[in-house]
């Protein structure tokens, strides 16, 4: 069905012209009437007004139900707000007198019990009298109670990071008490209006605890309502989100946030039974991206700085770590009077005496000087890009200012088509780029050495400079190939950077940290990693940090309590793609193994297991299964004639059968375990695999060399290097497990110089692989029509 926008748009104008920014709840109904959304047949009456006969003639039921309508009361059944009643004008109008009389005494004694709604505590009777606009006498619906699910919550609001987004999930009074208890992601779906296409809106339903029991899929239940019901529904509550965008700058009304709880069934169609909504005309332009220039940023042929000084300071030790990352020392301009040349760069004395306009320009001087060099380096257009070391910027008291001043002037400039610079910071750690053979950071080189690690296909982006030096201290296997700090963000923002990689085709893994998104910039991240995620192999880890939700402190709707922050990013992020890591310790695992197996090819969650400790092949299998299983492959008869083989050669066929999981027995030397591992790998019917030899057996070589026995881990005849050549020549990903103490780190350490995924406990390894797998076969899926 179209939507009538024209109708909608008339409702907010009448609204407006009453002075509210909400609607009450009858124009609620029309508001979703227009949307082709099915609601009670109802009559509004103004408080003050008498109901008549004749208002009551469009009901056909004997029994009514009379709604108190004032928007400060969302919750009305824990007031009396509800009231059934027989269809009789007379009754009608005594029921609205007693509930005008007395549910401003029962609302203010709810809102000293429940404090935690905002907005809603503080107010005297009186106050709440006024509130209340009249009453809504509406047909009472029959519907389907069948317990659990009976009621649906669906919601729109109008989230600062991401725009509208829509949630939809268990209804009702006790929807947060619910949601509390029940899995995450299971009592509520939350979705972008912007982003989430139509034919993906099942994908989000069907997780949730109630979906199963709408559709008839329960033993011994019929279906409540069909799925297109749902889907329509659905997608009539997103168009009205992003019609009424902030985003849609043409339009005159943004939706803030709307919500119908409960949505009943009623011959299998859904009947919105209560609703909200407040708007305005706050409309947000989409972000303007110019993330084109950071190839001057990232890839400079020339740098110029500023702040530096003859003795060791932070602008000297920045200096030093471009030098020493093998950018060329004349190419480097120093902006530095009285001298000539500062660690064999040249030094001029101002900005505008560079000979050229260099590509990067990095400003370490504090933060009440930054302006003045800006202006100068724009003025005189003596630069592509910028990075703003400064601590304090748009944090300490004061300063606020001035970087809403850096702000007008790059805009200012730009709009007038001068040469400005893409900025990077203020208040960051600086960037370190391996294509642009430089480090603007300012950790000394004795803590923080140059890497030594594996050349990955890492990229880094972070708000938090420590989060990075610190990652790459705890990896240092991994050598990212960026790492980038943005700081307050005044210019480039996080999507900004990601926007640029998206053509990159050496980058694979992109590890993430945010606090907080600037105002749309999350919607534009999101839409950029999309972009990313679809082509093989790329794949991006974020962690959040600032995780306390709005929750109920932001609004008394059970939608923002549900959707709060936290929620929607996650929600949104995870299903474009990204992986989105718990704790620390995960974003690690995540951005080191997914960097190993980025060549990898996915073709099913088919898994071979192999051990030579019975309880690992046990462990192992117990974790297969979750929300989303592997499947045990069944081996082939040609694979199992190759395993029989290789156990035969030291008598373990007698002791042990071959099947998968595969006990390998601590019999099995270095050669048989792989020679086992290798056939698995061979067989057409697994497509991944996980190998986990316990060290400690005496069969195999799994110690550096020492005086007290003859193992070498380094041995090319080793189960180490052995299964390093195997995972270099297979296409199919197989992860190791090495459960075991710190003497045989060195055997973990080797694996993992090599580039192959190693993990210290078998239920790590199990969850990581499975969440790989099912991530990368769920986006083929989704983004292969």
């Amino acid at each position: 069905m179209d939507i009538s926008f024209e109708k909608i748009n008339k409702i907010f104008e009448q609204a407006e012209k009453e002075g509210r920014n909400f609607l009450l709840e009858h124009e609620v109904y029309m508001m979703l009437d227009e949307a082709g959304i099915k609601t009670p047949q109802c009559v509004f009456i103004k408080k003050g007004k008498q109901v008549k006969d004749k208002d009551l003639e469009v009901f056909k039921d004997k029994s009514l139900v009379v709604k108190v309508v004032a928007p400060i009361i969302v919750h009305k059944t824990d007031v009396d707000g509800v009231r059934f009643v027989e269809k009789d004008s007379q009754r009608v109008n005594q029921i609205c007198r007693e509930m005008e009389e007395s549910i401003p005494r029962k609302f203010v004694a709810w809102a000293k019990k429940f404090p935690e709604f905002k907005g809603q505590t503080g107010l005297s009777i009186r106050k709440v009298k006024e509130e209340i606009k009249g009453f809504l006498i509406c047909q009472r619906i029959d519907y389907n109670k069948t317990g659990f699910g009976t009621e649906l919550l669906i919601g729109l609001r109008n989230s600062r990071d991401f725009g509208p987004v829509v949630t939809m999930g268990l209804g009702g009074v006790e929807i947060e008490y619910l949601s509390q208890r029940i899995k995450e992601g299971k009592a509520v779906s939350i979705g972008s209006a912007h982003i989430l296409r139509k034919r993906e809106i099942l994908s989000i339903l069907e997780p949730l605890a109630v979906y199963d029991k709408l559709v008839g899929k329960v033993r011994g239940s019929e279906a409540l309502i069909t799925k297109e019901e749902l889907i329509e529904t659905y997608f009539s509550i997103q168009q009205l989100g992003v019609y009424y965008s902030p985003y849609m700058v043409d339009h005159t009304y943004v939706i803030e946030e709307a919500e119908v709880n409960p949505f009943v069934v009623q011959d299998k169609k859904l009947i919105a039974l209560d609703g909200m909504c407040r708007f305005s005309r706050n409309h947000r332009p989409p972000k303007r991206s110019h993330f084109k220039n950071i190839q001057y940023l990232l890839k400079p042929r020339t740098i110029g700085i500023i702040g530096v000084s003859e003795k060791m300071n932070i602008g000297h030790i920045i200096l030093n770590n471009i030098l020493r990352e093998g950018f060329y020392n004349r190419n480097v301009y120093v902006v530095k009077p009285g001298f000539k040349e500062i660690e064999t760069c040249p030094c001029v004395p101002r900005i505008a005496d560079m000979p050229k306009t260099v590509d990067m320009f990095v400003v370490t001087v504090p933060a009440e000087k930054i302006y003045g060099v800006m202006n100068e380096l724009i003025e005189n257009e003596k630069a592509r890009s910028a990075i703003i070391i400064a601590g304090g910027l748009g944090e300490k008291k004061g300063t606020q200012v001035l970087e809403e001043r850096i702000k007008e002037l790059l805009g200012k400039n730009l709009k007038a088509g001068k040469l400005t610079p893409v900025v990077n910071g203020g208040n960051c750690l600086g960037i370190y780029s391996r294509p642009g053979r430089y480090n603007t950071t300012f950790v000394p080189e004795y803590k923080m050495p140059s890497m030594t690690g594996q050349k990955s296909n890492v990229a880094y982006i972070s708000q938090s400079g420590a989060f990075i030096i610190c990652r790459m201290s705890h990896l240092p296997n991994i050598e990212p190939l960026y790492a980038i700090s943005v700081g307050n963000q005044i210019d480039l923002t996080v999507s900004d950077y990601l926007n640029y990689f998206k053509d990159d085709d050496q980058t694979k893994v992109y590890g993430v940290y945010v606090e907080g998104f600037l105002p749309g910039d999350g919607l534009a991240f999101a839409k950029a990693a999309r972009e990313i995620i679809k082509q093989e192999g790329k794949m991006i880890v974020l962690y959040k940090g600032g995780r306390t939700p709005e929750g109920k402190a932001a609004t008394a709707s059970h939608t923002a309590s549900l959707a709060g922050d936290y929620n929607i990013c996650r929600s949104i992020l995870e299903e474009v793609g990204v992986i989105v890591a718990d704790t620390i310790f995960e974003f690690e695992n995540y951005v080191k193994n997914l960097s190993f197996l980025a060549n990898k090819v996915i073709r099913g969650r088919r898994i071979g297991l192999i051990s030579n400790a019975g309880f690992e092949c046990v462990t192992m299998a117990d974790n297969l299964k979750n929300d989303q299983e592997f499947e045990l492959a069944k081996l082939s008869p040609t694979t199992i004639k190759k395993i029989f083989r290789a156990l035969a050669t030291l008598g373990i066929e007698r002791i042990q059968d071959v099947r998968n999981p595969l006990d390998t027995t601590p019999v099995a030397d270095d050669a048989v375990f792989v020679d086992c591992v290798a056939a698995m790998l061979e067989d057409d019917n697994v497509d991944c695999a996980i190998i986990s030899p316990t060290p400690m057996a005496p069969s195999m070589q799994t110690l550096t060399p020492d005086r007290f026995h003859e193992e070498n881990l380094y041995n090319p005849q080793s189960i180490v290097m052995r299964l390093i050549e195997l995972f270099h020549k297979t296409e199919k990903p197989f992860v190791v497990n090495i459960d075991s103490g710190d003497i045989f780190k060195p055997m973990v350490d080797c694996l993992e110089q090599a580039g192959v995924p190693t993990f210290r406990r078998s239920d790590t390894a199990v969850k990581f692989l499975r969440k790989y797998i099912n991530n990368r076969l769920r986006i083929r899926q989704k983004y292969a029509e």
